[in-house]
């Protein structure tokens, strides 16, 4: 997977798991629901549509999720080991040669 690939995939999972869970939180709220037995709308019954909007929604937030996660360490994998004992690559780039 080539960074740019990599970089999209975190991207795009990210902006849909961000949709996934506001949706999830939507349907919990349920803000256009009335009902005569409860004063706020979260206290009415979910209807078997609503639960079924709200599965999927879940369902795509947790793919999303591990698709990120999945994109972050393909991302952590294009940089290479870390460098050991304590040595940092020069900043001023290659040493002249003698």
């Amino acid at each position: 997977m080539t960074p740019r690939t990599s970089t999209l995939l975190v991207i795009v999972s990210a902006a849909v798991m961000a949709c996934g869970a506001v949706v999830c939180l939507v349907y919990v709220v349920q803000p256009w629901r009335s009902c005569s037995y409860e004063d706020t709308s979260a206290g009415c019954a979910m209807l078997p549509q609503d639960a079924a909007v709200m599965g999927v929604a879940m369902l795509i937030t947790v793919i999303a999720f591990l698709v990120l996660t999945l994109g972050i360490a393909a991302r952590l994998s294009h940089r290479g080991p870390a460098p050991r004992d304590g040595a940092r690559p020069s900043s001023r780039g290659p040493s002249p040669r003698r």
